[in-house]
């Protein structure tokens, strides 16, 4: 936020009474579901929503991909999948840019998920090998027919669902569209949407579809809970143990200090869509269960989707993280494994005290971070110091100092476009 920003919003709130006392905001997570019926109106699943508020009716947002990952939290780390599901199949709306190998879709059970791509997606050979692996690991995936054209690209063969949609394919041409759907190889499921009417319906049944959805039998309903809120120093330190690999009674600890992060992992785990056969009665146990790289992924999504008043607040995450795989990759083959997951610690704590608005100092204090990381941070001296500044200058439009600290440091141009172009791929592939 800028120091313009900040002034702005301050004069706003010296302006209010001070004499009417200030509502008390509880943190909320809101999630909207619509049901997924079969030929015999019997419940098979809901298709889940993103919902801003308790009053929105739709999924408005600007960024799909945000959007998507807001619904999986809600779902997994607020609300919960039995509370939301029931045991039914969850239809989670994806981009192809959000279903990379980092993805918070695998937190996901791959036997009641089924990933939901829109009809104007745009997928590539990487993408379409991605989806080969997500079917080969148990995940659904699903298609919009708005047109026959779908019907011939290569991710039609991939799916298990076929969705038409009433709003886009008139009545007149849905025969033509069922007799396509059904000429296809493969079997698939199809399923009518925005269903309105019950001639629809019955046209749909006679047509073959399998499953029907919309406002004829129900309008989406908005669910909520109460949000739990994790300190971010709590979560990234988590994090920065388990890219250590440390003990797993040093990561106990770490979750240990912040209640909020322990509840919601304990949550998560006890949900039924972990499919456990005993409860979860301890942190350690957890995370034994679940094993670091999930749990890394799981903190990394609670990382990205935190509530914050400041509008910033996931730019700076997103900014944090690239910071600090942009640096992790410039010191391969400089710094051995310890030292390149210092990196990049000191990448994405560098923006500590925007993210907690506090000096670095005091954002640091309770850390116990090494040595060469606190003096990076503090000071930008020492080994990593010179690699903070590099990625700070890579972030000026003018690219001030980038040239002679790429000299100091021996990197040459191309080396550092290329490590640039893959944090963003990566950080790309978390979907954050």
């Amino acid at each position: 936020m800028s120091p313009d920003s900040a002034q702005s919003s301050s004069q706003a709130i010296e302006l209010a009474d001070p004499t009417i006392p200030a509502p008390v905001i509880e943190p909320k997570a809101f999630l909207g579901r619509q049901p997924i019926l079969d030929r015999n109106q019997q419940l098979i699943g809901y298709e889940l929503l993103y919902r801003a508020n308790a009053q929105s009716t739709d999924a408005q947002f600007d960024d799909g991909g945000r959007a998507s990952l807001m619904v999986i939290a809600s779902l997994l780390q607020d609300i919960g999948p039995e509370q939301v599901l029931g045991g039914k199949f969850g239809f989670v709306n994806v981009a192809p840019t959000t279903i990379g190998d980092s993805s918070p879709i695998l937190l996901l059970d791959p036997k009641r998920t089924v990933l939901e791509f829109s009809a104007d997606a745009e997928f590539d050979e990487a993408c379409l090998s991605r989806i080969t692996e997500l079917r080969r690991l148990g995940y659904g995936v699903s298609v919009t027919v708005n047109s026959p054209a779908i019907l011939r690209q290569p991710v039609f063969a991939l799916t298990t669902h076929a969705k038409v949609d009433l709003l886009r394919v008139t009545m007149d041409k849905l025969p033509v569209v069922a007799k396509l759907l059904r000429g296809v190889s493969g079997r698939r499921v199809l399923v009518a949407e925005k269903l309105e009417t019950r001639e629809q319906a019955t046209a749909c049944l006679a047509l073959g579809f399998d499953c029907l959805q919309g406002f004829y039998f129900a309008r989406p309903e908005t669910l909520s809970a109460r949000r739990l809120e994790p300190s971010r120093t709590a979560v990234l330190q988590a994090i920065r143990l388990l890219l250590r690999n440390a003990d797993v009674m040093d990561v106990d600890n770490a979750l240990k200090r912040d209640v909020a992060l322990s509840v919601k992992l304990i949550r998560y785990m006890n949900s039924a869509g972990m499919g456990l056969s005993t409860r979860i009665d301890s942190l350690k146990h957890a995370i034994g269960l679940l094993g670091y790289n999930k749990l890394a992924r799981w903190l990394t999504l609670l990382l990205a989707t935190a509530d914050s008043k400041d509008p910033t607040a996931q730019v700076l995450a997103r900014t944090a993280i690239t910071r600090g795989r942009l640096i992790e990759l410039l010191g391969e083959g400089r710094f051995d494994t310890g030292q390149r997951d210092n990196l990049f610690i000191a990448g994405t704590f560098s923006l500590l005290p925007a993210m907690l608005m506090l000096p670095m100092k005091d954002a640091l204090a309770d850390l116990e971070l090494p040595a060469s990381v606190a003096e990076g941070l503090l000071t930008r001296g020492g080994v990593f110091g010179p690699y903070l500044q590099l990625a700070e200058a890579c972030e000026d439009p003018s690219l001030a100092g980038v040239a002679a600290l790429c000299k100091q440091l021996d990197i040459p141009p191309k080396a550092l476009n290329l490590a640039q172009m893959q944090a963003t791929d990566w950080v790309n592939s978390l979907g954050i």
